[in-house]
């Protein structure tokens, strides 16, 4: 029993071990070996302001080490780090800034420390008791009427058809009367449903709930894009109220490993300087990289481009499709000019794929 029990320590002691040199291993990659990787701030007030963590390392390669850059996730996380070489055997270290002004909720932001040897990966988390909000910064756009919102754009991402998905948006009646209310969609796609209160009380607030409904009928594919109107006793909102989506196929329970997988090259050109009126044109591959076929669902033109490439286009497993992507450039044209192409495709892992050209007239 005695010799049991070495034995099933001495394997403890081994995997751990073995842990934390696999969790050293997916976070650096270079000579730099922190002393930690993670740093948790705990739970914070928004109202307390800047917190900051000091993650020390040490150089353990054999020549001098020099931080090239570091790249955070966003601007809400500064950083501060040694710019001097270090030696080796030697220590230095990168102060991470979090400032958790309008955060309210977790966080976690991820740190790339880039060295002349190689990467490392920080990360810091934690979690933010927001202030309190008034009326207006919590509902900062004004709409019509003393209605106001919290958002004016509603961005659902991918829609699998045969599915149903809706957002919610909060707004209040800021004025001293009640109000009638009237939320419509300007054309667009018809698969857009709206269900808001008809009337707000003085000081009440409500949700307007805008839900995709492709559960029926055809399937469709592609960006969806809706114009929202809200009319307060007939007065309608001057400000742009848009709805966004992208309608793709149902891939639920099916075996990704056997799908069809999208490979596009090049994804964006520009072309340089080019006369007015004179056209460019990029060649565009897109390879089958997946087991199954690759079938174009739908086909997207920004204004200005030509593309021949086509809904119900195939693409067998292992075969490439070239296709001219053209920039018209008009006689009148001058400065800066985009255009583009973007279609949505049966790959599960990014159904959705668009090619940018650009160029400079003069």
């Amino acid at each position: 029993m005695k010799m049991y029990g070495l034995l099933k320590r001495a394997l403890w002691l081994a995997t751990t071990l073995l842990a934390c040199v696999a969790g050293r291993a997916q976070n650096s990659t270079s000579a730099l070996v922190f002393d930690e990787y993670e740093w948790d701030f705990g739970t914070l007030r928004e109202v307390d302001g800047k917190v900051e963590h000091e993650f020390v390392f040490t150089n353990t390669g054999a020549a001098a080490a020099v931080i090239t850059r570091i790249a955070v996730d966003c601007g809400c996380t500064a950083v501060d780090y040694s710019r001097e070489p270090v030696r080796p055997g030697e220590s230095g270290s990168v102060t991470v800034v979090f400032d958790p002004e309008n955060y309210s909720g977790g966080f976690s932001k991820g740190i790339a420390v880039y060295s002349n040897g190689g990467r490392n990966l920080l990360r810091v988390k934690g979690s933010v008791i927001g202030r309190p909000r008034g009326v207006e910064e919590a509902y900062p756009f004004a709409l019509t009427g003393g209605l106001r919102a919290e958002t004016l754009h509603v961005a659902f991402g991918y829609v699998e058809n045969g599915s149903v998905r809706s957002v919610a948006v909060g707004i209040v009646n800021t004025s001293r009367n009640e109000v009638p209310l009237v939320v419509r969609s300007a054309g667009g796609s018809g698969r857009l449903k709206i269900a808001a209160p008809q009337r707000l009380a003085p000081g009440e607030k409500g949700l307007v709930t805008f839900a995709f409904d492709l559960s029926e009928g055809d399937a469709v594919y592609g960006p969806l894009a809706e114009r929202i109107y809200f009319s307060v006793a007939g007065e309608e909102s001057g400000l742009p109220f848009t709805v966004h989506a992208v309608a793709v196929d149902d891939f639920g329970g099916k075996e990704k490993a056997g799908a069809a997988r999208c490979e596009v090259s090049p994804m964006y050109r520009h072309f340089g300087s080019v006369a007015p009126g004179e056209d460019r044109t990029l060649d565009v591959r897109i390879t089958n990289g997946g087991r199954s076929d690759l079938i174009v669902r739908s086909v997207s033109l920004r204004r200005g481009t030509e593309c021949p490439l086509e809904a119900g286009t195939v693409v067998r497993p292992g075969a490439s499709l070239t296709v001219p992507v053209t920039l018209k450039i008009g006689e009148e044209a001058y400065g800066p000019v985009a255009g583009g192409v973007s279609f949505v495709v049966n790959d599960p892992e990014r159904p959705f794929r668009e090619v940018r050209v650009g160029a400079e007239v003069y």
